[in-house]
């Protein structure tokens, strides 16, 4: 649906270079990120309640090259970084980056939108005015997700950022 298109496109897509191979790349921010399941991580708990002054990335094991920044709040309109490798030379990799909002949490809005209408029929056959109460939860949601997106927006300079000094530190210390 048209409708929540626009809350699931890329926030920003740019590319960088990097000395990493795609494999080594791979390696290196598997150890360097901790495993989204790996909620003990220290780098993770202090990202998460606010005592890190930067981003924290934490990966899947299956897929190193999906990041997931850890900030102080719990955003799920929060975009995570996609890297896609492309070879450019022997000694240089080029990193498609993309910065979006993760598709899992769309499914949500469809089930919360239908919830809602079925809640308006439902109390309109007892109170008249019923199905107008669904029409502001409807409202409302949309509002909510508006505002988690804007925040969601005016995070990317700072995930790019952070993203970016992770990778060259990590460069200086393999190389």
């Amino acid at each position: 649906m048209k409708l929540f298109d626009k809350y699931f496109q890329p926030y920003a897509e740019y590319c960088l270079r990097t000395t990493f191979s795609e494999d080594e790349l791979k390696e290196t921010l598997a150890k360097e990120c901790p495993a989204t399941s790996d909620v003990l991580s220290l780098k993770a708990i202090k990202a998460a309640i606010g005592l890190s002054k930067t981003i924290v990335f934490s990966c899947d094991p299956d897929d190193p090259l999906h990041l997931h920044p850890i900030k102080a709040y719990r955003n799920t309109s929060r975009g995570d970084l996609f890297i896609r490798c492309e070879k450019a030379s022997d000694e240089e990799t080029i990193l498609h980056i993309s910065i979006a909002q993760s598709g899992k949490y769309k499914w949500l809005l469809y089930a919360i939108g239908i919830f809602a209408l079925f809640w308006g029929v439902a109390a309109s056959f007892v109170i008249w005015w019923g199905i107008f109460l669904s029409v502001v939860f409807i409202g409302l949601v949309f509002i909510v997700l508006e505002c988690c997106h804007a925040m969601a927006i005016d995070e990317v300079p700072q995930i790019r950022q952070d993203f970016e000094i992770m990778l060259r530190t990590l460069e200086r210390k393999s190389h």
